[in-house]
């Protein structure tokens, strides 16, 4: 979405406009939904955190300053409430981790596997590195946006992107063992 577009969304938002609220369902809903999903691995879970999202877009617009892109903001709150909801689940775990692999794991993937084995793989990862790897492969944000999303250093996001492509592929390379 183009910034003067998004600005004047805003606008209407702000102003209560119904079809503003529309409008910000059919841009982002679809797409939130899938990467509530893909880091949460429950679909109704997924839907409820969709929901509350939106209701708290709704509810704090105006608390929007237009440092980040709405987009940004957004998947902030979505990813901050999946991340309460996996600690409510006591799946939270934290790695700070630095590895390196010297092969692109998308390589990989995409050349020897079924997407099938990739999307329980990916399920099956850590919370942390999963949502890092949906942000940057399936949502295709860059290390920055993924850095304002989740409020972390780009260093950070970095080694964690590396540290989950590693798991990832391993896992891949030995059938689907996940190990840390």
């Amino acid at each position: 979405m183009a910034r003067n577009e998004e600005k004047e969304l805003v606008r209407k938002l702000r102003k209560g406009n119904e079809e503003a609220y529309i409008e910000l369902l059919d841009i982002y809903g679809n797409r939130l939904l899938k990467t509530c999903y893909l880091i949460l691995k429950n679909e109704k879970d997924a839907e409820d955190i969709v929901q509350d999202t939106f209701l708290r877009v709704f509810n704090q617009i105006d608390n929007y300053n237009g440092n980040s892109s709405l987009y940004t903001w957004i998947y902030r709150i979505a990813l901050n409430l999946c991340k309460d909801k996996i600690k409510s689940r006591r799946e939270f775990e934290i790695y700070e981790d630095i590895f390196e692999t010297k092969e692109k794991v998308e390589d990989i993937v995409f050349n020897s596997i079924d997407r099938e084995i990739l999307r329980r793989e990916l399920f099956n990862l850590n919370a942390l590195y999963r949502e890092i790897l949906i942000l940057f492969y399936f949502e295709e944000l860059a290390i920055k946006e993924i850095s304002e999303i989740l409020e972390e250093k780009e260093g950070t996001i970095k080694s964690r992107l590396s540290r989950g492509r590693v798991i990832l592929k391993n896992a891949i390379e030995r059938g689907g063992e996940l190990y840390e």
